[in-house]
């Protein structure tokens, strides 16, 4: 674990690693990475709302995943050919530090250079312990955090590259979690956020068991107006005919 890039996500104080942990020497307040080499930052029951919604339904369909992904994902040419399809805005290079948000099951990873410090967090424990396994055997260069994108568990300026793919649209506050994308990037880092446009929730809705998460949702807009002053460059896209959105800035 670095001992330069962790912050108290619940009161901003700096944290200090400690063997398998990581402290806040202010307030003693203590984050411990658990047998699978997850940091814990947050409690199962510290998440409500539309995250509870969403995390419920991939905790629960966290063991077949990557195999519906792999099904899905046959319609566009195959596995890598449709995550590169985002994935290549990234341009992540070599001893780059990176943040994936909302990480899943960590199966951009595998297809980006692994000569880079990958971070990712999610608030799906089901889906960590997916990472868990690809992380082992793949080799993948991540340290995994149980932890909410609403209150990230870094320093400003901490990345490279941040990134999110898939789920945002779910979120509980959507303006949070971007501002703190923005806050832990670095000066010029690219930040990339990507999820389904409305015209596929709206085909995802009317099915039994994977509609869960879309029932009376918002209408799906990407989310440009939220984003903070501090970024330009901003672009946006709608890829793979129309179903899914990108947006792509730099921190200024």
């Amino acid at each position: 674990m670095k001992k330069t890039i962790w912050k108290n996500p619940n009161n901003f104080n700096e944290l200090e690693v400690n063997e398998n942990c990581l402290i806040d020497n202010r307030t003693g307040e203590q984050f411990i990475k658990d047998e699978n080499e997850i940091i814990q930052f947050i409690q199962k029951e510290e998440i409500d709302g539309s995250n509870k919604k969403s995390t419920d339904f991939y905790n629960s369909f966290a063991p077949f995943y990557e195999i519906g992904q792999k099904i899905w994902y046959s319609f566009f040419g195959g596995e890598k050919k449709a995550r590169m399809d985002y994935l290549n805005y990234l341009d992540i290079k070599d001893n780059m530090t990176v943040l994936e948000v909302s990480i899943g099951t960590a199966a951009n990873v595998k297809y980006l250079t692994k000569n880079a410090d990958y971070y990712g967090i999610d608030i799906s424990m089901g889906q960590l312990l997916q990472s868990v396994k690809n992380k082992n055997k793949y080799k993948l260069p991540i340290t995994l955090c149980y932890a909410n994108a609403e209150s990230l568990p870094f320093k400003d300026n901490s990345f490279d590259v941040v990134y999110h793919i898939g789920g945002i649209n779910l979120f509980n506050d959507k303006q949070k979690a971007i501002y703190e994308m923005v806050r832990v990037a670095k000066k010029d880092a690219k930040i990339m956020i990507c999820d389904e446009t409305e015209k596929v929730a709206q085909k995802y809705e009317k099915l039994p068991y994977f509609g869960k998460p879309f029932k009376n949702r918002e209408k799906i807009v990407p989310p440009i107006n939220l984003l903070p002053e501090n970024v330009e460059n901003i672009k946006t896209m709608e890829i793979r005919k129309g179903t899914l959105y990108i947006i792509t800035c730099n921190k200024k």
